[in-house]
């Protein structure tokens, strides 16, 4: 009797191990891995890993499908600085066959969360933008901030169907001190975007 129970036994342990491999195979083969892409543009690791370095200039998002009449927003913003930033002189250009520029409003960065007004202007002409922004601290000292931030709040309307880019020119582009030293645009991430 004993010796029945002792083949019994093995012969349900035996049972238990083929199916716990055979549903650990299940499992493993019917697992589907998702690859995380980083493509925060004001991200520092996710533009580093894009091969873009501080200090950047990025758009947000990047890339965007709409269809003809959507409105659109891209948002304009500084990375990773490293050093006291008074202002900025972002020049940006874009197809006006394809998307309509409605209005431009300052980002958070400057105007230090709505506590502050910055000396922010901007000019259009034909498909290109040129954006100025100070930030204007407490009188007589110098004024600066040190954060990544959002330089400026972009809305758009499509209009034609197409592709357009709406980039940067950094030739064109400055990010000053408050003693006026340029400092050096190391990176950009421009923004896409498609019109059904």
């Amino acid at each position: 009797m004993k010796k029945i129970f002792t083949l019994l036994y093995q012969k349900i342990i035996r049972l238990e191990l083929i199916s716990i491999g055979f549903l650990g195979i299940i499992i493993f083969f019917s697992c589907k891995t998702y690859e995380i892409k980083l493509d925060n543009p004001i991200d520092a690791i996710a533009d580093s890993i894009a091969g873009v370095f501080p200090p950047a200039l990025t758009m947000h998002p990047l890339t965007q499908t709409v269809s003809n009449g959507d409105s659109i927003t891209i948002g304009t913003y500084i990375i990773d600085h490293d050093t006291t930033l008074a202002g900025v002189h972002a020049h940006i250009t874009y197809n006006a066959e394809l998307i309509q520029l409605d209005t431009i409003l300052p980002g958070v960065l400057l105007t230090n969360n709505g506590a502050n007004t910055p000396l922010f202007t901007y000019t259009v002409v034909f498909g290109t933008i040129d954006i100025f922004a100070w930030y204007l601290g407490g009188e007589g000292a110098l004024s600066y901030v040190t954060e990544t931030g959002h330089i400026a709040e972009l809305y758009f309307t499509a209009l034609n169907s197409g592709e357009t880019l709406v980039e940067y020119d950094t030739t064109q582009c400055e990010l000053v001190t408050p003693l006026d030293e340029i400092i050096s645009i190391q990176g950009i991430r421009n923004a896409s975007i498609t019109i059904q």
